[in-house]
């Protein structure tokens, strides 16, 4: 008849375990493919954004140097709106190669694949770096579901099967180069 009760927990463990419960649920969410999906596609808006933001405030100086000029800015003002010109065609053949790729995506897996590589590939405007496949599992499949880590392999295959990506024996993947792709059959 004696039975030990329990002894409520202190309101310091009870906020511990809330908070860790919280947390865990908090990366649950956070790994979700749509929800990786979601968080691609807002900061593939606001890059764009930021580069026609970027594009327009910078045609808007060049015109209003001109106008201040009349057409014929000092040589040394005239050669740096030429740089800036160049500089921002450049970021634009970047931008447009980056969709040009992601376009590529036939599947969810495909595209979050596509947008992590694109990210260290210098012609689609990221950052020179090296990807690695298991890197990708890792990233792409963190839980290590045999289920998600099966679509990142296969996305990954197809895409090379289509030679828009390139695997090397080392296990580091790149994308091709756009003009060598063959015509997509629709």
């Amino acid at each position: 008849m004696t039975r030990r009760q329990k002894r409520p927990d202190s309101p310091e463990e009870e906020t511990s375990r809330l908070r860790s419960a919280a947390q865990r649920l908090t990366e649950a969410v956070r790994r979700d493919p749509r929800v990786q999906d979601a968080a691609e596609s807002l900061r593939e808006r606001a890059r764009m954004w930021r580069e026609t933001a970027r594009s327009r405030a910078d045609l808007h100086l060049e015109e209003l140097v001109e106008r201040r000029y009349r057409g014929q800015p000092p040589e040394a003002l005239g050669a740096l709106l030429a740089q800036r010109r160049r500089e921002r065609e450049d970021r634009a053949a970047r931008l447009r190669a980056r969709r040009a790729l992601l376009a590529l995506a036939e599947t969810p897996e495909q595209r979050r694949v596509l947008t992590r590589v694109a990210e260290a590939t210098p012609w689609a405007g990221g950052e020179e770096a090296e990807v690695r496949y298991t890197l990708l599992l890792d990233e792409l499949a963190p839980s290590g579901n045999a289920e998600a880590e099966m679509a990142v392999h296969r996305a990954i295959w197809t895409l090379a099967e289509r030679r828009v990506l390139a695997v090397s024996p080392h296990g580091v993947v790149t994308a091709c180069p756009l003009r060598v792709l063959p015509e997509r059959a629709s």
